[in-house]
């Protein structure tokens, strides 16, 4: 017969192969009491709140100009079409000459 304490490290180190190492850290800390919080997700969230706000990417700036005077920066993707500066409005054609 086989030591039933071998038997079972050796079932969970073949366990722990299996596993993702983010499920063993969060489980790792909520053994401990601490959230576990994943910083991808985190990430999602921040950009999708930052994206929904309808000022123009004001706040986005203002939240980039904070975290650069404390030395950090926020690692973000570029909100959905950032690339082209918009204008407040688009420009209304001219009309020639008088419509009869």
């Amino acid at each position: 017969m086989s030591d039933p304490r071998k038997e079972l490290i050796r079932q969970m180190a073949a366990l722990r192969q299996r596993l993702d190492p983010k499920v063993i850290e969060q489980a790792k800390m909520a053994v401990f009491g601490q959230v576990p919080y994943d910083r991808d997700n985190a990430k999602a969230a921040v950009g999708d709140f930052l994206d929904r706000r309808r000022d123009g990417g004001a706040f986005r700036r203002k939240l980039e100009e904070a975290l650069r005077q404390e030395g950090d920066r926020l690692e973000l993707d570029a909100p959905p079409g950032d690339d082209a500066p918009k204008s407040p409005q688009p420009v209304k054609p001219r009309r020639i000459g008088r419509i009869v």
